[in-house]
């Protein structure tokens, strides 16, 4: 059944959905599952939190900056280059892809790239090298030159005589493309971070490969809280009013987290709960209730029968699907938080400190469903906790401290 085993690729699982059609097969494509429904969970939430913005900015609760800008101006030789530097960085891996696509089509992402295409063990400076000089130089340059004259063509179009300066006032919700970079970048940092922490053999397996030790094994929390710093700096940079910023901003990440578990289930990353022996009821449906987590890209478990090449492994024993849970319970803290938000929009901040008691809630309760294999155990007061569990905890009463203090604030009499 198409949703009893894993796809390290989403191009994978549209070859298997169309019955191996040869149409359908773009497995070269290195598109992966995990990347691609983090991928999606961005965009969720980044066009969720652009249109609450945009709500609290025609309600006069998020302003704007004034910025002049110039119009009519002549070619700017440096904006020309950089246009030229990125068509020519995306076309020539992308280009590439589709010219290797018989060699990329065997490639194990568990090992490193450069090691994979030259047959034998390299170091860390041939595996960078590598992996920057892999690619289509026709079609980079190609690229670059297009993109590049566009840019001449359209400029030299537009330009003025005498050029003009006009003020144009930029909303928040203009600047979403910069909060999506701020998340990936720092979502990233932070989630390698919390996991190098966490994980007791860290030290062990970055000296052993710090290339891959750096793309993978990602801590949600490490990323919420690295994301979250960037972000309030760069409201308080933009002169935002940072109650209602977080308060547009938070259902968005609670659903883009749910996601993004999707594409931990597709690929089997790991990420399962603990092994399910018992019963399923006769109501669930089995990918709900254990999975075997059958061709999973971290090759764990016993070697499957009647399968060549790369993931051919599934656990010894079931285990319940973490993954499916952490999503329905993200979902159900996005309905509640998405509905609530225009009931206390002019109680700035109480969305973000019900989002911390709620995000602590749900991560508190599928930790205890989650596998304890190779994360580091924390002996507090008498008691046993992982690192999640310790910064749930403190999320949650951070968060019922701040709900109940903006509650007495916004509902005590104004005195005049």
């Amino acid at each position: 059944m198409i949703l009893l085993r894993c796809y390290a690729k989403i191009t994978d699982w549209v070859y298997e959905l169309f019955n191996h059609a040869s149409y359908a097969d773009f497995r070269f494509l290195p598109i992966y599952s995990y990347g691609f429904w983090v991928a999606v969970g961005f965009f969720a939430a980044a066009s969720l939190a652009a249109a609450d913005m945009k709500r609290r900015e025609k309600l006069g609760l998020l302003s704007g900056q004034v910025k002049e800008i110039t119009i009519g101006a002549p070619v700017n030789w440096g904006e020309l280059a950089m246009y030229f530097a990125f068509a020519f960085i995306v076309m020539f891996k992308l280009i590439g892809i589709f010219t290797y696509h018989s060699m990329l089509a065997g490639y194990n992402p568990q090992l490193p790239f450069g090691e994979y295409i030259l047959g034998y063990g390299i170091t860390i400076p041939q595996k960078i090298a590598t992996f920057f000089t892999f690619g289509s130089w026709v079609g980079g340059i190609l690229g670059g030159v297009g993109l590049a004259g566009y840019y001449y063509y359209t400029t030299k179009k537009q330009q003025l005589e005498v050029p003009k300066v006009e003020k144009l006032t930029v909303y928040p919700s203009d600047n979403i493309g910069d909060l999506v970079v701020i998340a990936a970048v720092l979502g990233v940092l932070g989630s390698v971070l919390f996991n190098f922490i966490e994980s007791d053999d860290s030290i062990n397996r970055f000296m052993q490969d710090p290339v891959g030790f750096l793309t993978s094994g990602l801590s949600i929390y490490g990323g919420l809280i690295c994301a979250g710093i960037g972000f309030g700096v760069y409201a308080y940079v933009k002169k935002m009013n940072i109650l209602q910023f977080f308060d547009s901003v938070a259902p968005g990440y609670m659903l883009a987290n749910g996601i993004g578990r999707l594409g931990c289930q597709m690929a089997g990353d790991g990420d399962w709960g603990v092994t399910n022996l018992a019963p399923k009821p006769g109501w669930m449906p089995q990918w709900l209730w254990a999975d075997y987590y059958s061709h999973n890209i971290i090759n764990e478990g016993l070697q499957l029968k009647n399968c060549v090449g790369e993931h051919c492994t599934r656990l010894k024993f079931p285990a319940y699907p973490t993954p499916i849970y952490e999503f329905l319970m993200c979902t159900a803290v996005f309905l509640i938080l998405w509905s609530l938000r225009k009931k206390l929009t002019y109680k700035p901040g109480m969305i973000f400190t019900l989002f911390m008691v709620m995000v602590g809630i749900q991560r508190y309760a599928i930790e205890q469903w989650r596998d304890l294999s190779g994360r580091e155990l924390y002996h507090i007061a008498g008691g046993v906790f992982k690192q999640s569990e310790l910064i749930s905890i403190v999320l949650f009463i951070l968060g019922i401290i701040g709900t109940v203090y903006l509650y007495r604030r916004y509902t005590q009499p104004k005195h005049t």
